[in-house]
Protein backbone atom coordinates (compact mmCIF):
# COMPACT_ATOMS: atom_id res chain seq x y z
CA UNK A 1 0.00 0.00 0.00
CA UNK A 2 1.86 2.91 -1.04
CA UNK A 3 0.82 5.88 1.49
CA UNK A 4 1.42 9.79 0.15
CA UNK A 5 3.64 11.67 2.54
CA UNK A 6 4.62 8.71 4.35
CA UNK A 7 8.80 7.84 3.97
CA UNK A 8 10.69 4.89 5.28
CA UNK A 9 12.93 6.94 8.16
CA UNK A 10 16.45 4.49 7.13
CA UNK A 11 16.02 4.82 3.35
CA UNK A 12 13.48 7.32 2.29
CA UNK A 13 11.40 4.86 0.51
CA UNK A 14 7.55 5.83 -0.52
CA UNK A 15 6.77 2.25 -0.34
CA UNK A 16 4.88 1.48 2.49
CA UNK A 17 2.81 -0.69 4.05
CA UNK A 18 0.64 -1.72 7.68
CA UNK A 19 1.54 -4.84 9.14
CA UNK A 20 -0.96 -6.87 10.38
CA UNK A 21 -1.13 -7.81 14.15
CA UNK A 22 -1.13 -5.81 17.30
CA UNK A 23 0.46 -2.88 17.59
CA UNK A 24 -0.11 -0.35 14.50
CA UNK A 25 3.70 -0.52 12.83
CA UNK A 26 4.86 0.18 9.04
CA UNK A 27 7.44 -1.42 7.12
CA UNK A 28 9.18 -0.11 4.07
CA UNK A 29 8.86 -2.69 0.85
CA UNK A 30 12.44 -1.80 -0.12
CA UNK A 31 14.74 -1.98 3.14
CA UNK A 32 12.39 -4.43 4.70
CA UNK A 33 12.53 -1.75 7.91
CA UNK A 34 9.77 -1.56 10.31
CA UNK A 35 8.74 0.82 12.72
CA UNK A 36 5.71 2.54 14.72
CA UNK A 37 5.39 6.16 13.53
CA UNK A 38 4.77 8.63 16.01
CA UNK A 39 1.35 9.61 15.70
CA UNK A 40 -0.51 12.66 17.01
CA UNK A 41 -3.74 11.74 18.60
CA UNK A 42 -7.04 13.26 16.93
CA UNK A 43 -7.51 16.61 18.12
CA UNK A 44 -4.19 17.60 19.16
CA UNK A 45 -1.63 19.75 17.80
CA UNK A 46 1.82 19.61 18.36
CA UNK A 47 3.07 23.05 19.64
CA UNK A 48 6.67 23.65 20.88
CA UNK A 49 6.98 19.54 21.26
CA UNK A 50 4.24 19.00 23.29
CA UNK A 51 0.92 18.11 22.35
CA UNK A 52 -2.13 20.49 23.01
CA UNK A 53 -6.08 20.13 22.12
CA UNK A 54 -7.07 22.16 19.29
CA UNK A 55 -10.13 24.11 21.56
CA UNK A 56 -6.95 25.44 24.01
CA UNK A 57 -4.90 26.85 20.99
CA UNK A 58 -8.32 28.33 19.36
CA UNK A 59 -8.90 30.05 23.00
CA UNK A 60 -5.51 31.23 23.28
CA UNK A 61 -5.35 32.70 20.17
CA UNK A 62 -8.38 34.61 21.10
CA UNK A 63 -7.26 35.82 24.71
CA UNK A 64 -4.01 37.02 23.17
CA UNK A 65 -5.96 38.76 20.41
CA UNK A 66 -8.14 40.53 22.79
CA UNK A 67 -5.11 41.27 25.39
CA UNK A 68 -3.07 42.35 21.96
CA UNK A 69 -5.37 44.61 20.77
CA UNK A 70 -6.91 46.31 23.86
CA UNK A 71 -2.77 47.03 24.52
CA UNK A 72 -1.62 48.17 20.74
CA UNK A 73 -4.90 51.14 21.15
CA UNK A 74 -2.95 52.21 24.09
CA UNK A 75 0.17 52.42 21.95
CA UNK A 76 1.83 50.11 24.45
CA UNK A 77 5.41 49.77 24.14
CA UNK A 78 7.82 46.65 23.19
CA UNK A 79 8.37 45.71 26.62
CA UNK A 80 4.61 45.58 27.18
CA UNK A 81 3.91 43.36 23.85
CA UNK A 82 6.52 40.88 24.81
CA UNK A 83 5.01 40.19 28.40
CA UNK A 84 1.10 39.95 26.95
CA UNK A 85 3.15 37.28 24.26
CA UNK A 86 5.00 35.76 26.93
CA UNK A 87 1.54 34.44 28.38
CA UNK A 88 1.41 32.40 25.63
CA UNK A 89 4.78 31.39 24.23
CA UNK A 90 3.97 27.63 25.63
CA UNK A 91 0.68 26.88 24.31
CA UNK A 92 0.70 28.65 21.00
CA UNK A 93 3.87 28.59 18.39
CA UNK A 94 5.54 31.39 16.85
CA UNK A 95 3.78 31.58 13.34
CA UNK A 96 0.27 31.69 15.40
CA UNK A 97 1.54 34.09 17.41
CA UNK A 98 2.76 36.51 15.24
CA UNK A 99 -0.31 36.31 12.78
CA UNK A 100 -2.38 37.00 16.16
CA UNK A 101 -0.06 39.95 16.79
CA UNK A 102 -0.66 41.19 12.67
CA UNK A 103 -4.37 40.85 13.29
CA UNK A 104 -4.46 42.83 16.84
CA UNK A 105 -2.67 45.85 14.58
CA UNK A 106 -5.37 45.82 11.71
CA UNK A 107 -8.28 45.24 14.62
CA UNK A 108 -6.27 48.39 16.67
CA UNK A 109 -5.83 50.47 13.56
CA UNK A 110 -8.80 52.50 13.41
CA UNK A 111 -7.97 53.70 17.24
CA UNK A 112 -4.10 54.37 16.08
CA UNK A 113 -4.58 56.37 13.05
CA UNK A 114 -6.69 59.13 15.64
CA UNK A 115 -3.18 59.43 16.68
CA UNK A 116 -2.09 60.25 12.58
CA UNK A 117 -1.02 58.03 10.08
CA UNK A 118 2.46 58.31 10.04
CA UNK A 119 2.42 57.33 13.87
CA UNK A 120 0.20 54.59 12.73
CA UNK A 121 2.59 53.26 10.25
CA UNK A 122 5.88 53.89 12.64
CA UNK A 123 4.25 52.12 15.66
CA UNK A 124 2.74 49.05 13.38
CA UNK A 125 6.13 48.49 11.77
CA UNK A 126 8.15 48.84 15.68
CA UNK A 127 5.16 46.28 17.08
CA UNK A 128 6.44 43.92 14.27
CA UNK A 129 9.84 44.52 14.42
CA UNK A 130 9.93 43.58 18.40
CA UNK A 131 7.39 40.71 18.40
CA UNK A 132 10.01 39.31 15.47
CA UNK A 133 13.03 39.79 17.61
CA UNK A 134 11.10 38.29 20.39
CA UNK A 135 10.64 35.40 18.47
CA UNK A 136 13.91 34.93 16.27
CA UNK A 137 10.46 34.79 13.39
CA UNK A 138 11.13 34.47 10.08
CA UNK A 139 13.35 31.86 11.37
CA UNK A 140 16.34 32.12 8.99
CA UNK A 141 16.51 30.02 5.89
CA UNK A 142 18.64 27.33 5.44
Amino acid sequence: MHREGLRCPKCGSMRISIVAGGQFQLKCMDCGYTWSPNLVPSGYIEVNGRLIHWTEVEAAVEKLLRELRDALEGAVDCEGVKAIIARYINVLDADRISKTVRNALVQAEPNLRLKGRSFMEKYSNSVIECVNGYLNWPPPRP
